[in-house]
C-alpha cells in the first residue's frame, strides 16, 4: 500500500467513525479511532533515560563541607532534541524515525546526577543551580554524545559527557574532564538504545560522583 492509499483510508476511516457516532462521548469514539490508527500508523515510542545505579548503596569517600550547585545542557544542534540519534558508518549521525526520549537527555541527566549526588553525602548539600540557594561550588555538565553507533556489530551505544568544577565564589576553575562510556545495544532498536543508555548512564555517574568529590576535598585542603 502506498502512503497516499494509506492516507486516503485512514481518511475514510475517520470520515466513517465521526458520521456513524453523532452523539457518542469521547470514550466510543477513541474506541473507533482505535482501529484505524493502531493498523495503518506506525507506532512511535518515548523512551525514559534511567539510572539503573540509583539505589546501589553509596561507597564511601572524601566529603566536603560545601554546597555543590548542578548545572547541565547539550551540544547545540543535534543532542540538544527529545529524538534518539544514530550512526550507519560511524561518522555521519541521523535520527531514529519513531524513536524519542520521554524529555531531553540533557535535561534528563541533569536529575539523575543530582540524585546520585545528593545519594553519595559527598557534599553538605546539592542544588540545581536554579534553585536560588547560595553554593560554594558549580558543575556543569555538558551532553556532546549520545548515539548508537550502528556500524559496530553488535551495536554500540557510546556516551560523552564533559564536566567542569568551578569555585564559585572566586570563579576558579578547580576541575575539567571529559567522560565516555559505551555499551552493547541488543537488540540494535530505539528500546534497547534506552537499556544500554542506562547502562552507560550509571557506569559514568559513579565515576562523576567520585571525580567531583575528589576535586573538590582536593581543592579545600
Amino acid at each position: 500500500m502506498t502512503p497516499t492509499q494509506r492516507l486516503l483510508t485512514r481518511r475514510d476511516c475517520l470520515r466513517r467513525a465521526l458520521s456513524g457516532l453523532p452523539v457518542l462521548g469521547a470514550w466510543p469514539l477513541a474506541g473507533a479511532l482505535a482501529g484505524c490508527s493502531l493498523s495503518t500508523a506506525p507506532r512511535t515510542d518515548f523512551h525514559v533515560l534511567r539510572d539503573p545505579g540509583a539505589d546501589t548503596a553509596a561507597a564511601p569517600g572524601p566529603r566536603t563541607d560545601q554546597v555543590l550547585m548542578l548545572a547541565a545542557s547539550a551540544m547545540p544542534g543535534l543532542y540538544d532534541s527529545d529524538r534518539m540519534v544514530f550512526s550507519a558508518d560511524g561518522r555521519s549521525r541521523s535520527y531514529f524515525q519513531f524513536g524519542y526520549w520521554s524529555e531531553r537527555p540533557a535535561q534528563a541527566l541533569q536529575l539523575l546526577a543530582e540524585a546520585r549526588l545528593v545519594r553519595a553525602q559527598r557534599f553538605r548539600e546539592v542544588v540545581l543551580s536554579t534553585s536560588g540557594v547560595r553554593g560554594d561550588l558549580l558543575l556543569t555538565l555538558r551532553l556532546d554524545e549520545l548515539y548508537l553507533d550502528a556500524s559496530a556489530d553488535p551495536g554500540q551505544v557510546r556516551l560523552v559527557l564533559s564536566a567542569e568544577l568551578i569555585d564559585w565564589r572566586s570563579r576558579k576553575l578547580l576541575g575539567r574532564r571529559i567522560f565516555r562510556q559505551a555499551a552493547s545495544a541488543v537488540p540494535a532498536d530505539a528500546g534497547g538504545v534506552a537499556l544500554a543508555a542506562g547502562k552507560c548512564v550509571a557506569m559514568m555517574l559513579g565515576d562523576l560522583v567520585d571525580w567531583a568529590a575528589a576535586s573538590a576535598a582536593a581543592a579545600a585542603a
